[in-house]
């Protein structure tokens, strides 16, 4: 052979040597890629799970620190669940009480509570009904409850219901109407603010109405009637009035919104009685203003807790309730401004998802502003978890414009399981317009609903994750296949010039056979070798690539069969030994991916025993629902260390010539098609015995 051909030759092998690690390269990142996407999903799946059980006890912490006493009952009105708040009330719990509701009511009541019972499933809510109850202690109450059906697959199940105790709350009611009777000419020492109004204006009033509106008796006695009401309340007032100076009406009474003089706001009920001239014509009004803002206040908090209830009770969509907790906070704190802020983990900021106000058209939120958390009043509320009331925002620097300046702001933080959801934010164009009933009303609002808005976020997000794992699903799959078609080009291109070589290598030994030296013969011996193990290699990562359940035959395999077949063709030597224990079973699946299986194990033993008389010893359980086959051999062992690591792609432990690092990768891969594991017990100096299960059929 001349010098330049043997240079072109040396050229070739370089190429080679070059295309075949970059192959290796390629594979060896797309396999990493592979398997830390694996682990991604796997910890995706184990965080929705943990969510799951989170929630679940969300739910429960919900209905056992309720404030009122809320029971449900089974269609027949029997006692199903309480919380504590109801077994404080009734002095009993589903343990020591097995009957029917209907029994703790008072015997005269039992025939109105049975129809309003009845009505409920008629018509699924049951609202404002008061009845008298005994206790367990034998004490007489007055409950009111407010309660609704409960529904699977569109039929009534069970009924649900809070009950409130007016018991003293209508006490104190009729006695203040018996001491307005009592008490409506003394004037001075009444409890009750009465004022004389003349056309119009105040003439007089008590010092309890003083203290009421916050205005002194000579700044009452220059102030119009209509100047203290709500401009839409007022309204109500005025035609009754016109009613009473046509002669229509001698009396009547309303309950009103009052502007104090801080500019607060207060309720009041207020009874008008019109003091005529002999002619009939009204000479003045005599009014007595009681104040019910405490009263009113509570009423209208139990009232928009129901509402929300209702209105969120089997709702999913975050946004939808959302906008259900919008309109009926507006219709309680009587603004024109809210918004809802639902908390962006992954950006840390407060995003509006419903509003109500100028933000707002055609229920869509215009031009969305998103706070950081810790930043403006929300930001702030949301960071530490406290409510707020701002009196004037325009001392608080913390304020944001958002759409126009308004001059007060009562802010509450959603939290649920100690986490900060959201934010619930109201604005009025009044300075302090918020007064302790509307933070406490906003703060049970927050409580009730955090746990349905959780449930709904979990929701979204797990729908999300869904999506995403769909895409990764899919985006693997792809990558898969791009994978075994890479496989199959690289394997094709590689083959052909190592074909090319080893015709060339062989041509160089027949026509020169006599003319090389042996350490000439020693050389072109080992490029054949190389050649050899570059080509098995090849075939090894095609093998590899092409382990798939889409590519798998169905038939019945004896393992007996190809586990002689396999000994036939490894030939040992005689001083190994290959004993089958107990007999293999018969197992469905591909044939070529069982040889593959037994061939690579069987080999890997042959190859590393290192002993002058060696074993392998191959045993089967059955073991109900899947088989169980082991190999155990004498050979060299492996640290335990790399117990794992064998099973990955080119991670031979014992580097030799004829270990390409790919063997057990495909078994292992094998063996996770048929829905089994293996594992490895080994002790160096002493032998490997390798654990494999296969499901069965």
């Amino acid at each position: 052979m001349s010098q330049n051909e043997i240079s072109i030759l040396k050229r070739a092998l370089k190429r080679e040597r070059l295309a075949r690690m970059e192959a290796e390269g390629i594979l060896e990142k797309k396999s990493a890629e592979l398997y830390d996407l694996t682990l991604e999903l796997k910890a995706s799946n184990v965080k929705l799970e943990e969510l799951i059980d989170v929630k679940t006890s969300e739910i429960k912490g919900v209905f056992e620190n309720i404030i009122d006493a809320y029971i449900v009952v089974d269609i027949e009105g029997s006692l199903l669940k309480m919380n504590d708040a109801a077994e404080n009330l009734l002095g009993f719990n589903t343990t020591n009480f097995k009957g029917n509701l209907l029994e703790i009511t008072h015997p005269n009541e039992r025939k109105r509570t049975a129809k309003a019972f009845n009505k409920l499933f008629e018509s699924g809510v049951l609202t404002d009904f008061e009845v008298k109850i005994i206790t367990k202690d034998n004490v007489q109450k007055l409950v009111q409850i407010n309660s609704s059906v409960i529904y699977k697959n569109g039929k009534p199940i069970a009924a649900q219901g809070i009950a409130r105790d007016i018991t003293d709350d209508r006490m104190k009611t009729e006695l203040i109407q018996q001491q307005k009777n009592e008490l409506g000419v003394i004037v001075d020492n009444s409890p009750l603010g009465i004022i004389l109004v003349q056309h119009g204006l105040i003439t007089k009033c008590n010092k309890a109405f003083q203290n009421l509106s916050g205005y002194t008796e000579e700044e009452i006695e220059k102030l119009d009637i209509s100047k203290f009401s709500f401009s839409g309340d007022f309204e109500k007032s005025k035609d009754l009035l016109n009613s009473m100076y046509m002669g229509r009406i001698d009396k009547f009474t309303i309950e009103n919104k009052y502007l104090k003089k801080d500019g607060s706001p207060i309720w009041a009920k207020t009874t008008c009685s019109a003091v005529r001239y002999k002619s009939g014509d009204v000479n003045y009004l005599v009014a007595l203003v009681e104040d019910i803002t405490k009263e009113h206040e509570n009423n209208l908090m139990i009232q928009v807790i129901n509402n929300i209830a209702k209105a969120i009770v089997g709702k999913v969509d975050m946004h939808e309730i959302a906008w259900e907790i919008v309109n009926e906070i507006i219709e309680y704190l009587g603004t024109n401004d809210c918004v809802i802020y639902l908390f962006n983990e992954e950006n840390q900021n407060l995003e509006q998802v419903a509003a109500y106000g100028d933000k707002v058209f055609n229920n869509k939120i215009l031009n969305e502003i998103f706070i950081p958390l810790g930043d403006g009043i929300v930001g702030s509320v949301a960071k530490s978890g406290i409510s707020e009331i701002i009196n004037d925002t325009r001392n608080d620097k913390r304020y944001i414009v958002d759409d126009i300046e308004r001059l007060s702001e009562i802010t509450v933080p959603i939290i649920s399981d100690g986490n900060i959801i959201g934010v619930i934010d109201s604005e009025s164009k009044k300075k302090n317009y918020f007064n302790s009933h509307h933070l406490i009303t906003l703060e049970n609002v927050a409580n009730i609903v955090s746990m349905q808005l959780a449930n709904a976020i979990s929701l979204n997000q797990k729908t999300k994750a869904e999506q995403k794992n769909g895409q990764l699903l899919k985006a693997l799959e792809e990558s898969n296949f791009e994978l075994k078609e890479y496989a199959h080009v690289v394997s094709h291109d590689l083959k052909s010039p190592l074909r090319s070589i080893n015709a060339l290598v062989n041509w160089l030994k027949e026509d020169n056979l006599e003319k090389l030296d042996d350490n000439s013969i020693k050389n072109i011996k080992l490029i054949e070798t190389t050649l050899e193990n570059m080509e098995q290699l090849i075939s090894d990562i095609l093998d590899y690539s092409s382990v798939s359940s889409d590519q798998l035959s169905e038939e019945i395999i004896d393992l007996n069969k190809v586990v002689l077949s396999i000994i036939a063709d490894l030939q040992p030597s005689s001083s190994m030994s290959i004993e089958v224990l107990n007999k293999l079973p018969s197992v469905k699946g591909d044939k070529t991916r069982f040889l593959q299986l037994f061939q690579n194990l069987i080999s890997n033993s042959i190859r590393h025993n290192d002993k002058l008389k060696g074993f392998i010893k191959i045993d089967y359980t059955d073991n109900n629902t899947y088989h169980k086959i082991s190999i155990e051999d004498n050979g060299i062992g492996i640290e335990k260390k790399y117990f794992n690591k064998i099973f990955e792609i080119f991670q031979s432990i014992h580097i030799t010539d004829e270990s390409t690092g790919v063997g057990l990768s495909i078994v292992k891969k094998i063996i996770n098609l048929y829905q089994g594991d293996i594992w490895l017990e080994s002790e160096v100096g002493k032998g490997s015995t390798f654990h494999f299960t296969l499901k069965k059929c």
